[in-house]
């Protein structure tokens, strides 16, 4: 619905299974019903259908360009495969790595019209989106393509620094408070469990009988490994140990499923 006054918010626009892109946005409805807006994105195989808002009670639209700026440098998303973003926001317009390349202003419909009468992935129920993203990632991995072509130091290099310093002076989603954080964390969870993602797609049997499989040598195996391995969300591209990035998805509302492991 239509207000006379003016909202900013910076945003996540996803594919369920695939790219990303950060943006900010300026509507003249609440933020949470500006569903149709995923972003002025140029990538024509981006099809994002879902959207999370980071922040929506900013004063003026400079400070919500801010923050995603920030959001966009951290995460280097020019160069990351894993997101849409071809260029770099400024404080008065996009800053491209390749010049030739135009952004569009307009989002895609197509996604949520996709969703709306149940086409193309939306046709397909849990367990076959799951099985073609599980097929994706093994012919990524065979054939060096997307983060499997890159190196380890290039799939966590960048953004360490800034991250810090953003921390250090609460900027961007660092600004978020212990409870808002909680907050979106049971969010997430609570939808994960409506769409019985992830270990709420398990029976109780599953589960238990997944417990049987574990013996306790392996779990002391497995206490000791863990520690030197490092996996990356596949949704915002954040890199860490396993249990560190199941309390940072958890913290964001990210099916803690979302992951793939990079050493």
């Amino acid at each position: 619905m239509e207000t006379p006054k003016e909202y900013h918010y910076t945003y996540y626009s996803y594919e369920e299974w695939g790219m990303g892109y950060f943006g900010s946005r300026t509507c003249k409805c609440l933020p949470e019903e500006d569903i149709k807006y995923f972003g002025s994105f140029s990538d024509k195989n981006f099809k994002p259908t879902e959207k999370i808002i980071f922040k929506s009670d900013y004063a003026t639209r400079a400070e919500a360009i801010a923050d995603e700026i920030i959001l966009q440098e951290y995460y280097k998303v020019v160069e990351n495969p894993h997101f849409a973003n071809r260029a770099y926001q400024t404080t008065t317009k996009f800053y491209y790595i390749t010049p030739t390349e135009k952004a569009r202003e307009n989002g895609k419909l197509g996604g949520q019209k996709a969703k709306e009468l149940s086409l193309g992935i939306h046709a397909l129920t849990f367990e076959q989106r799951s099985n073609n993203s599980k097929k994706a990632q093994e012919v990524a991995k065979d054939t060096g393509t997307g983060i499997y072509g890159l190196t380890i130091e290039q799939k966590s290099k960048g953004g360490k620094i800034t991250g810090q310093k953003n921390k250090e002076l609460q900027r961007g989603i660092f600004t978020m408070s212990t409870e808002e954080l909680s907050s979106a964390g049971k969010i997430g969870g609570k939808r994960a469990k409506e769409l019985k993602s992830g270990f709420h797609g398990r029976t109780k049997e599953q589960m238990s009988e997944d417990g049987k499989k574990v013996s306790k040598s392996t779990r002391i195996r497995a206490g000791k490994t863990t520690g030197s391995q490092r996996w990356m969300c596949n949704e915002t591209g954040f890199i860490t140990t396993p249990g560190a990035l199941t309390h940072y998805q958890r913290a964001k509302g990210i099916d803690t499923s979302k992951r793939v492991r990079i050493s």
